[in-house]
């Protein structure tokens, strides 16, 4: 019996310590995804030194002679703070968050597809100014300057988050930066509810003719012109049940 007790205690204390070691392993790991906003870092890409300074609230206040080193400089501020977010967001903008996440988020992949974020981002992207333009290039350039700090400088993953999913940071391209603005753009407005609801409101009942003062012409209703907008999805008419 004393020899079971001596074993029992043996095996609690090994537990224990395994545990301990466990926790601060994590720890290190986590830590050292976290920047060192004090430090310096020699990257490539600014025509100067540029400074950041940090308020104690740790908001940035960017320093630099050009614009173009601002906006680097920017990126990298950014991939600092919130590098994980800022891939997720580029993963919904794709329509790719079902790698990570699963087949939940599979509807919302869904619909950003179906809407062309990325794809209009891309195609928008030669439409800019030439100043906008360069901005956006400086911008991704500081946040893939930060990668590589992060991969040079063994700095964890860039963020804890990264541990959960075993996948590989891809780096930043302008048009990831437009495809999430569309992105944030389509969340925050309300008018995209309310065109699917009149959508689902013709298709319940068919527009029949103009009304008393409207001028009469060819005026197809909007169900005829759902295929011609939605190119190469299927629409149900009201007696197959859609609404």
């Amino acid at each position: 019996m004393v020899t079971l007790f001596r074993w029992l205690v043996r095996l609690t204390v090994g537990l224990i310590m395994l545990a301990v070691v466990l926790v601060v392993l994590a720890w290190y790991f986590a830590i050292r995804s976290l920047p060192d906003y004090d430090g310096s870092y020699a990257v490539r890409g600014i025509s100067a030194p540029v400074e950041i300074v940090r308020t104690t609230e740790d908001v940035p206040h960017i320093f630099g002679d050009s614009d173009r080193d601002v906006f680097f400089a920017l990126g990298l501020a950014h991939a600092q703070d919130r590098l994980f977010q800022m891939t997720a967001l580029r993963r919904a903008a794709q329509g790719r968050l079902a790698e990570i996440y699963g087949a939940g988020a599979l509807p919302a992949d869904d619909l950003a597809r179906r809407l062309g974020l990325y794809r209009n981002a891309r195609a928008s992207l030669s439409a800019q100014d030439p100043e906008v333009a360069q901005a956006l290039q400086a911008y991704a350039e500081g946040v893939n300057a930060w990668i590589e700090q992060v991969n040079l400088g063994a700095r964890g993953r860039g963020a804890p988050e990264f541990f959960l999913y075993p996948d590989e940071i891809a780096y930043w391209e302008p048009a990831d930066s437009l495809a999430i603005l569309k992105l944030l753009a389509a969340s925050s407005t309300t008018q995209l509810r309310r065109e699917v609801l009149r959508a689902r409101l013709s298709l319940a009942e068919p527009r029949r003719g103009p009304g008393p003062g409207c001028r009469p012409g060819p005026q197809p209703p909007l169900p005829a012109l759902l295929p011609d907008l939605f190119p190469g999805t299927r629409f149900a008419g009201p007696e197959r049940g859609a609404g």
